[in-house]
């Protein structure tokens, strides 16, 4: 009975004496006094700020390339030259230079949380079907700066450049010049854009599964 009583004491306060419970209780006590002693760690609040950034940083990502090749793109290709004064405010407001630090600091934080998850990267971590899908994922998203670094960045930033010389074309040849490049970097600009939407999606749903996989 006084083990019984003990246990629903425990239980109801967490916070039993060696006293009063016996030796029986003393290891668990000092089990959960050494846990409620961990929780204020600096550790683990660096851990939880991590977590934040990456969390929201991949939605920021992945989510504004969503908008951009379901939404965004297509509204602007279906106003014609219009659709080039909208892209100069979209890219005037810092799309361009905000993206490529969102996505390093997500890619950062990750790999720095994969780093603790593992144990140093530790060969029998990586190896096990949690640390491949962590690293796939990683290593998607990986490509995916790169992709929208080397192609998309670039082709975005020359249709910012060239839509603001049409309304300063001197005649109808040059301004029509300036479109059809614009046209072929929107082109090179959506394809990479699709590219990076696909391989976030994967990575995103790598990570979101990994500990389900079997």
């Amino acid at each position: 009975m006084e083990n019984n009583f003990c246990d629903n004491f425990r239980l109801k306060r967490a916070h039993v004496s060696e006293r009063s419970c016996g030796p029986r209780h003393t290891t668990d006590f000092h089990r959960l006094r050494s846990i409620g002693s961990r929780t204020a760690t600096p550790m683990n609040a660096l851990l939880i700020v991590m977590r934040l950034i990456h969390i929201i940083g991949g939605v920021y990502w992945a989510g504004t390339m969503f908008f951009f090749v379901t939404f965004l793109e297509p509204s602007l290709r279906s106003m014609g030259p219009d659709g080039g004064k909208v892209m100069i405010r979209f890219f005037e407001r810092g799309y361009l230079k905000l993206i490529p630090i969102i996505a390093v600091l997500t890619m950062l934080s990750g790999l720095w949380l994969l780093w603790q998850q593992s144990a140093g990267f530790d060969p029998a971590y990586m190896g096990s079907t949690l640390g491949i899908a962590f690293s796939t994922g990683g290593l998607l998203a990986i490509i995916a700066f790169l992709v929208g670094m080397v192609v998309m960045r670039p082709a975005a930033g020359r249709i910012w450049e060239l839509s603001k010389q049409v309304p300063q074309a001197t005649s109808e040849e040059v301004r029509n010049s300036l479109l059809a490049e614009i046209g072929k970097n929107r082109a090179r600009t959506v394809i990479a854009a699709r590219i990076v939407f696909v391989l976030l999606v994967i990575a995103v749903a790598l990570m979101a599964i990994a500990r389900y996989i079997r």
